[in-house]
Protein backbone atom coordinates (compact mmCIF):
# COMPACT_ATOMS: atom_id res chain seq x y z
CA UNK A 1 0.00 0.00 0.00
CA UNK A 2 2.82 2.39 0.83
CA UNK A 3 4.28 1.78 -2.63
CA UNK A 4 1.00 2.98 -4.17
CA UNK A 5 1.04 6.11 -2.01
CA UNK A 6 4.62 6.85 -3.02
CA UNK A 7 3.65 6.25 -6.64
CA UNK A 8 0.88 8.86 -6.43
CA UNK A 9 3.39 11.42 -5.13
CA UNK A 10 6.27 10.56 -7.45
CA UNK A 11 4.30 10.63 -10.70
CA UNK A 12 2.90 14.08 -9.79
CA UNK A 13 6.19 15.74 -8.78
CA UNK A 14 6.32 18.05 -11.81
CA UNK A 15 2.60 18.82 -11.61
CA UNK A 16 2.82 19.71 -7.93
CA UNK A 17 5.94 21.84 -8.41
CA UNK A 18 4.27 23.81 -11.21
CA UNK A 19 1.11 24.47 -9.22
CA UNK A 20 3.02 25.43 -6.08
CA UNK A 21 4.86 28.15 -8.01
CA UNK A 22 1.59 29.19 -9.63
CA UNK A 23 -0.22 29.40 -6.27
CA UNK A 24 2.59 31.41 -4.65
CA UNK A 25 2.27 34.01 -7.43
CA UNK A 26 -1.53 34.06 -7.08
CA UNK A 27 -1.39 34.35 -3.28
CA UNK A 28 0.93 37.32 -3.61
CA UNK A 29 -1.51 38.97 -6.03
CA UNK A 30 -4.62 38.11 -4.00
CA UNK A 31 -3.16 39.33 -0.71
CA UNK A 32 -2.15 42.63 -2.32
CA UNK A 33 -5.80 42.97 -3.38
CA UNK A 34 -7.00 42.43 0.21
CA UNK A 35 -8.66 39.05 -0.38
CA UNK A 36 -10.08 37.68 2.88
CA UNK A 37 -8.19 34.79 4.46
CA UNK A 38 -10.73 32.03 3.81
CA UNK A 39 -10.79 32.92 0.10
CA UNK A 40 -7.01 32.53 -0.05
CA UNK A 41 -7.29 29.04 1.41
CA UNK A 42 -10.30 28.11 -0.73
CA UNK A 43 -8.73 29.11 -4.05
CA UNK A 44 -5.17 28.03 -3.28
CA UNK A 45 -6.19 24.79 -1.57
CA UNK A 46 -8.46 23.84 -4.45
CA UNK A 47 -5.68 24.31 -6.99
CA UNK A 48 -2.98 22.50 -5.02
CA UNK A 49 -5.07 19.50 -3.98
CA UNK A 50 -7.41 18.96 -6.92
CA UNK A 51 -4.86 19.20 -9.73
CA UNK A 52 -2.51 16.44 -8.47
CA UNK A 53 -5.38 14.18 -7.37
CA UNK A 54 -7.14 14.35 -10.72
CA UNK A 55 -3.78 13.93 -12.48
CA UNK A 56 -3.29 10.74 -10.43
CA UNK A 57 -6.73 9.55 -11.55
CA UNK A 58 -5.75 10.17 -15.15
CA UNK A 59 -2.43 8.34 -14.71
CA UNK A 60 -4.14 5.29 -13.21
CA UNK A 61 -6.74 5.34 -15.98
CA UNK A 62 -4.04 5.32 -18.65
CA UNK A 63 -1.97 2.63 -16.95
CA UNK A 64 -5.09 0.56 -16.32
CA UNK A 65 -6.70 -0.65 -13.12
CA UNK A 66 -6.11 -4.19 -14.36
CA UNK A 67 -2.35 -3.64 -13.99
CA UNK A 68 -2.70 -2.26 -10.48
CA UNK A 69 -4.88 -5.09 -9.18
CA UNK A 70 -2.42 -7.58 -10.69
CA UNK A 71 0.14 -6.43 -8.11
CA UNK A 72 0.51 -8.54 -4.94
CA UNK A 73 -1.82 -6.22 -3.04
CA UNK A 74 -5.49 -6.40 -2.16
CA UNK A 75 -8.14 -4.22 -3.77
CA UNK A 76 -8.91 -2.76 -0.36
CA UNK A 77 -5.36 -1.44 -0.02
CA UNK A 78 -5.56 0.06 -3.52
CA UNK A 79 -8.60 2.10 -2.45
CA UNK A 80 -7.21 3.00 0.97
CA UNK A 81 -3.95 4.21 -0.57
CA UNK A 82 -5.88 6.58 -2.85
CA UNK A 83 -7.80 8.02 0.09
CA UNK A 84 -4.60 8.41 2.12
CA UNK A 85 -2.73 10.14 -0.70
CA UNK A 86 -5.72 12.42 -1.39
CA UNK A 87 -5.93 13.33 2.29
CA UNK A 88 -2.19 13.98 2.35
CA UNK A 89 -2.50 16.39 -0.59
CA UNK A 90 -5.29 18.29 1.18
CA UNK A 91 -3.27 18.56 4.41
CA UNK A 92 -0.19 19.62 2.46
CA UNK A 93 -2.20 22.29 0.64
CA UNK A 94 -3.43 23.79 3.93
CA UNK A 95 0.06 23.78 5.48
CA UNK A 96 1.65 25.25 2.35
CA UNK A 97 -0.85 28.12 2.14
CA UNK A 98 -0.52 28.76 5.88
CA UNK A 99 3.25 29.14 5.63
CA UNK A 100 3.18 31.16 2.40
CA UNK A 101 0.47 33.60 3.53
CA UNK A 102 2.25 34.26 6.82
CA UNK A 103 5.53 34.80 4.96
CA UNK A 104 3.99 37.16 2.41
CA UNK A 105 2.18 38.96 5.24
CA UNK A 106 5.55 39.88 6.75
CA UNK A 107 6.35 41.93 3.64
CA UNK A 108 2.99 43.52 2.81
CA UNK A 109 1.47 43.90 6.28
CA UNK A 110 -0.52 41.85 8.77
CA UNK A 111 -3.32 39.79 7.15
CA UNK A 112 -5.24 38.63 10.19
CA UNK A 113 -4.41 36.66 13.30
CA UNK A 114 -3.51 33.00 13.63
CA UNK A 115 -7.06 32.22 14.82
CA UNK A 116 -8.48 33.48 11.53
CA UNK A 117 -6.10 31.20 9.65
CA UNK A 118 -7.14 28.13 11.63
CA UNK A 119 -10.84 28.90 11.16
CA UNK A 120 -10.28 29.28 7.41
CA UNK A 121 -8.37 26.00 7.33
CA UNK A 122 -11.24 24.27 9.11
CA UNK A 123 -13.88 25.49 6.66
CA UNK A 124 -11.84 24.91 3.49
CA UNK A 125 -10.48 21.52 4.57
CA UNK A 126 -14.04 20.43 5.41
CA UNK A 127 -15.22 21.56 1.96
CA UNK A 128 -12.45 19.62 0.23
CA UNK A 129 -13.25 16.49 2.26
CA UNK A 130 -16.92 16.75 1.33
CA UNK A 131 -16.02 17.19 -2.34
CA UNK A 132 -13.71 14.17 -2.51
CA UNK A 133 -16.12 12.13 -0.40
CA UNK A 134 -18.41 12.41 -3.43
CA UNK A 135 -15.78 12.25 -6.19
CA UNK A 136 -13.83 9.18 -5.05
CA UNK A 137 -16.76 6.71 -4.99
CA UNK A 138 -17.87 8.11 -8.36
CA UNK A 139 -14.34 7.51 -9.67
CA UNK A 140 -14.38 3.85 -8.63
CA UNK A 141 -17.93 3.41 -9.87
CA UNK A 142 -17.77 5.23 -13.22
CA UNK A 143 -14.07 5.43 -14.04
CA UNK A 144 -12.05 8.55 -14.74
CA UNK A 145 -13.35 9.26 -18.24
CA UNK A 146 -17.02 9.16 -17.26
CA UNK A 147 -16.24 11.12 -14.10
CA UNK A 148 -14.52 13.83 -16.15
CA UNK A 149 -17.62 14.10 -18.32
CA UNK A 150 -19.84 14.37 -15.26
CA UNK A 151 -17.59 16.75 -13.34
CA UNK A 152 -19.27 19.91 -14.61
CA UNK A 153 -22.72 18.38 -14.15
CA UNK A 154 -21.79 17.45 -10.56
CA UNK A 155 -20.73 21.02 -9.78
CA UNK A 156 -23.95 22.38 -11.34
CA UNK A 157 -26.12 19.92 -9.41
CA UNK A 158 -24.45 20.82 -6.12
CA UNK A 159 -24.88 24.50 -6.94
CA UNK A 160 -28.58 24.06 -7.71
CA UNK A 161 -29.07 22.12 -4.47
CA UNK A 162 -27.42 24.88 -2.46
CA UNK A 163 -29.55 27.56 -4.16
CA UNK A 164 -32.69 25.51 -3.52
CA UNK A 165 -31.73 25.06 0.12
CA UNK A 166 -31.06 28.78 0.48
CA UNK A 167 -34.52 29.67 -0.88
CA UNK A 168 -36.38 27.16 1.30
CA UNK A 169 -37.69 27.77 4.81
CA UNK A 170 -35.16 25.29 6.15
CA UNK A 171 -32.44 27.28 4.41
CA UNK A 172 -33.56 30.56 5.98
CA UNK A 173 -33.70 28.95 9.44
CA UNK A 174 -30.31 27.34 8.94
CA UNK A 175 -28.79 30.63 7.74
CA UNK A 176 -30.08 32.47 10.83
CA UNK A 177 -28.73 29.72 13.07
CA UNK A 178 -25.32 29.82 11.40
CA UNK A 179 -25.15 33.61 11.66
CA UNK A 180 -25.72 33.37 15.42
CA UNK A 181 -22.99 30.77 15.89
CA UNK A 182 -19.30 31.58 16.21
CA UNK A 183 -17.08 30.84 13.23
CA UNK A 184 -14.77 28.70 15.34
CA UNK A 185 -17.63 26.42 16.43
CA UNK A 186 -18.93 26.19 12.87
CA UNK A 187 -15.48 25.32 11.51
CA UNK A 188 -15.06 22.57 14.11
CA UNK A 189 -18.56 21.21 13.43
CA UNK A 190 -18.15 21.10 9.64
CA UNK A 191 -14.67 19.61 10.00
CA UNK A 192 -15.98 16.78 12.18
CA UNK A 193 -18.90 16.08 9.81
CA UNK A 194 -16.59 16.16 6.77
CA UNK A 195 -14.21 13.62 8.31
CA UNK A 196 -17.20 11.37 9.01
CA UNK A 197 -18.38 11.79 5.40
CA UNK A 198 -14.86 11.01 4.13
CA UNK A 199 -14.80 7.83 6.23
CA UNK A 200 -18.22 6.72 4.97
CA UNK A 201 -17.05 7.46 1.43
CA UNK A 202 -14.06 5.17 1.98
CA UNK A 203 -16.30 2.24 2.92
CA UNK A 204 -18.52 2.93 -0.10
CA UNK A 205 -15.51 2.91 -2.42
CA UNK A 206 -14.23 -0.32 -0.86
CA UNK A 207 -17.53 -2.05 -1.64
CA UNK A 208 -17.73 -0.61 -5.16
CA UNK A 209 -14.17 -1.55 -6.14
CA UNK A 210 -14.42 -4.99 -4.54
CA UNK A 211 -17.39 -5.85 -6.80
CA UNK A 212 -16.02 -4.16 -9.93
CA UNK A 213 -15.13 -6.38 -12.90
CA UNK A 214 -11.66 -5.62 -14.27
Amino acid sequence: MYALIRKDFRVQTKVVAYYLIFVVALLNLWMSQDFVTWVLYALGGTIISMAPIFAAFSYDDKSGDELIVSWPISRAKVVISKYVSSLAYMIFAMLFIFIVTLTIGLFIGNRGGIKEHFISIGFVFAGLCFFFAIVLPCYYWLGFQRLSYMYTALVVILGVMLVGLYQSELGHWLLQYLMNTSNAMLAGFFLAISILAYTISLFCSLRIFAKKDL
